[in-house]
């Protein structure tokens, strides 16, 4: 898979991260992480993101396979996919259970009917995420087997903005 190239700090900006910033921002440690930076330019970064391997490795490994691009990024010290063309972010994991994707109106319905959810909540019970503090267009992953067909959907969705 071609490396990325560096990443453009314009995406930091950019109106259609502004939900996932806004999301993310305020928990961001800015000390350990660049507010936007590739996974190899962080030090130890699998131990300074907060979430758990397991889901940065399905959001990273996984569910990118057969893109043919790498498109891991660290987004307000979040482990997230970024179109390398746009800058916009198609996915994220946080926490120790959740997964999302910014799918299209398609796709989105299809995931919601497949089990795919608009809220998260976290272990002992505490209240979690819900993604319309983020936006109409994400959801949460179950993983399913067919999330490579959405990841797909929102990589070229992303790409098309």
């Amino acid at each position: 898979m071609p490396l990325p190239s560096p990443v453009n700090l314009a995406a930091l900006d950019l109106p259609a991260n502004a939900g996932v910033r806004r999301k993310f921002e305020p928990r961001y440690e800015r000390s350990a992480v660049p507010a936007l930076a590739l996974p190899d330019q962080v030090e130890h970064w699998h131990l300074k993101l907060g979430t758990h391997p397991d889901l940065i490795s399905r959001l990273w490994d996984e569910l990118p396979a057969g893109l043919g691009v790498d498109c891991r990024v660290i987004f307000f010290g979040t482990p997230a996919l970024m179109h390398p063309a746009t800058g916009i972010v198609f996915g994220f994991a946080f926490g120790t259970h959740a997964h999302a994707l910014r799918l299209p109106a398609p796709e989105r319905a299809a995931a919601l009917l497949a089990g795919a959810t608009r809220t998260a909540g976290l272990s002992g019970g505490k209240p979690g995420m819900d993604l319309a503090d983020v936006g109409p267009e994400w959801v949460f992953c179950r993983w399913l087997k067919v999330e490579e067909a959405w990841r797909l959907a929102a990589y070229q969705a992303a790409g098309a903005n």
